[in-house]
């Protein structure tokens, strides 16, 4: 009967024992628990509404088809952790809580305002802001007249509130989500051009600069369009490709691909430069390419960028 008893016992005292290695702690409320690093979870399990997980991997990073521009060569093996990614870019709505909640004031409020169509050309106007950006949008429309700084600012405020660690996606991070997930694509969701107009809005045969037009389509927006208007790309995001150039977090450094390392690069150490993806509306599509990468100071703001954030499962900055 002892003897019995004693291997019950045993055999109670080691379940215990493996529950507790194989079952995960409980995670304190809106935080990013530790154990999720090596097995991610479903985004909505840990607070990330309208984000998906992009598993990561490897991919050739860069100019695949040999008709981009210098700084997006050498083609470069890169790999990448997994990340979480909102599926949008960060909205009007978004933005106006994040200014109710702080009174937050941007550059193009504080200084000389945003450029933005005056009707015949882009330039900067006292009157351009996030909130009038030079023409109507709604709080479902991606927020621009913002500068990477005031997009740190958010984020910060975004942190403070969730417990979450949300940042601007790195260069590498962005380019292998946009070609859903480091596949051969030359824009987000598609290699077609023709079949562009289903997932991005760009400069066709309804925009106002004559020298970009794409006048053989239209996908029906003269500016920007409400986040998810279009078709996804493979991973289920949208707007990869036009609506808004998106701010990551990322240095520019012209020649940087040729030393950057194969995981994980986080661009140079330092810059004058901050880079932006992904194209906009008043772009013809060469510029919406997966590969292809646009420069601005931190403090610029223009009526055609924006951003959108991850949250990665290495939150290092």
């Amino acid at each position: 009967m002892r003897a019995y008893m004693a291997y019950t016992f045993y055999g109670l005292f080691l379940c215990v024992i493996l529950y507790g290695l194989f079952i995960p702690p409980p995670a304190s409320a809106g935080r990013l628990p530790d154990w999720v690093k090596p097995l991610p979870m479903e985004p909505e399990l840990i607070g990330l509404k309208d984000f998906v997980l992009v598993k990561g991997g490897c991919f050739k990073m860069g100019d695949l088809w040999g008709d981009g521009d210098k700084d997006e060569r050498p083609v470069h093996e890169v790999c990448v952790d997994d990340f979480y990614m909102s599926k949008y870019e960060v909205t009007v709505g978004e933005f106006r809580e994040f200014v109710e909640d702080t009174g937050y004031l941007t550059k193009a409020e504080k200084g000389d305002g945003c450029r933005g169509w005056t009707g015949s050309v882009f330039e900067r106007s006292k009157e351009f802001y996030w909130d009038n950006p030079g023409f109507s949008q709604t709080d479902r429309h991606p927020v621009v007249c913002v500068s990477w700084n005031d997009a740190q600012a958010f984020i910060e405020w975004k942190r403070e509130k969730t417990g979450l660690p949300f940042r601007l996606p790195t260069e590498a991070e962005w380019e292998y989500a946009a070609r859903s997930g480091g596949k051969r694509q030359k824009w987000a969701g598609t290699s077609s051009k023709a079949k562009l107009y289903r997932y991005a809005n760009f400069c066709d045969s309804n925009c106002d600069l004559e020298w970009w037009k794409t006048r053989s389509q239209d996908d029906g927006y003269r500016f920007t369009a409400p986040v998810g208007s279009f078709e996804p790309n493979g991973l289920g995001l949208y707007d990869m490709s036009g609506n808004v150039w998106e701010w990551v977090q990322d240095w520019y450094d012209e020649n940087y691909y040729k030393r950057s390392p194969r995981d994980n690069p986080r661009g140079p150490d330092m810059g004058s430069y901050r880079v932006s993806r992904g194209g906009s509306l008043n772009y013809e599509p060469r510029y919406l390419r997966s590969s292809d990468r646009n420069l601005h100071t931190p403090s610029n703001r223009v009526s055609y960028v924006g951003f959108r954030l991850v949250v990665g499962v290495d939150s290092k900055e």
